[in-house]
């Protein structure tokens, strides 16, 4: 079986406009789609009340039983699935991540049972996930409706293929273009402008002939790299970041000053991607 886009449904609206987006993605993929709702309320610790446990889980699975409503009434070829879980939502979602192509989540869940509040279990999400996750705001359009647009930020590094391939594939799928940013973070001479220009072209090197129906846009930017991604992302479907994997106690994905930023500045669903 495919692996499954992974949704954390909170009951606010920014968790609905993840579905939309979970949504539109398995229907394009062919992939099926995995409702989940995970709260330590619903742990059964003896202290509350039998019957107001069973009526909290009710609840719970309405509120599961809506939103596969929803998403099979707009794609009613998916294969969806739902999954009530008596524990923390955010290591909820990491523990689903294990067999993921991709988790989403709401940017800021405010008015849910445990609104996905971004900074909380959203920013755990991102941080922790072993596959990509995606994070869309209740600002964010419709995703037929988004620009045909995707935003990358280059840097030049070894370890950005991941999050290049990623958004490459995702174009492809959605007959979008790419927006190749390179930002230098101050004025630059004509002579670094062509070495920047050639870091970026080297950077996508093989891209354009792997996927030759992707338009590719090349800019290099005087801004800093998390001005610039804020910037570009009021024109994009998606920002497409890369993170890398911390080892040892404190596992994780180093997030980073510019990817914390554009989490929560940027204008457009921002998918986090795994380096390794």
């Amino acid at each position: 079986m495919s692996a499954p886009i992974v949704v954390g449904i909170d009951g606010s609206a920014h968790a609905w406009r993840a579905l939309d987006w979970a949504a539109d993605r398995a229907g394009r993929r062919r992939l099926p789609l995995l409702l989940v709702h995970g709260s330590r309320a619903l742990v059964d610790e003896g202290t509350i009340p039998k019957d107001a446990l069973r009526r909290l889980v009710a609840e719970r699975e309405d509120l599961l039983g809506e939103a596969r409503q929803y998403a099979s009434k707009i794609h009613p070829d998916l294969d969806i699935e739902t999954r009530l879980v008596s524990a923390d939502p955010g290591r909820t979602l990491v523990e689903e991540s294990e067999r993921a192509d991709l988790v989403t989540v709401g940017s800021r869940g405010l008015g849910g049972f445990e609104g996905l509040l971004f900074g909380s279990v959203g920013l755990y999400t991102a941080a922790h996930a072993r596959c990509p996750v995606l994070v869309v705001s209740r600002s964010a359009p419709y995703p037929t409706d988004a620009p045909a647009q995707i935003v990358i930020g280059i840097e030049g590094l070894d370890d950005e293929r991941a999050f290049t391939d990623w958004a490459f594939a995702e174009a492809a799928s959605r007959g979008s273009r790419i927006l190749a940013l390179h930002a230098v973070g101050g004025e630059f001479s004509p002579r670094r402008r062509v070495i920047e220009d050639l870091e970026l072209s080297e950077a996508l090197a093989g891209y354009e002939e792997r996927y030759p129906d992707v338009p590719v846009d090349r800019l290099v930017s005087d801004r800093t790299a998390a001005k610039a991604l804020v910037e570009a992302s009021g024109n994009a479907a998606l920002v497409v970041v890369g993170a890398r994997r911390r080892r040892g106690p404190l596992a994780g994905m180093a997030l980073g000053r510019v990817n914390h930023t554009v989490l929560h500045h940027g204008r457009c669903p921002v998918v986090v991607v795994p380096n390794s």
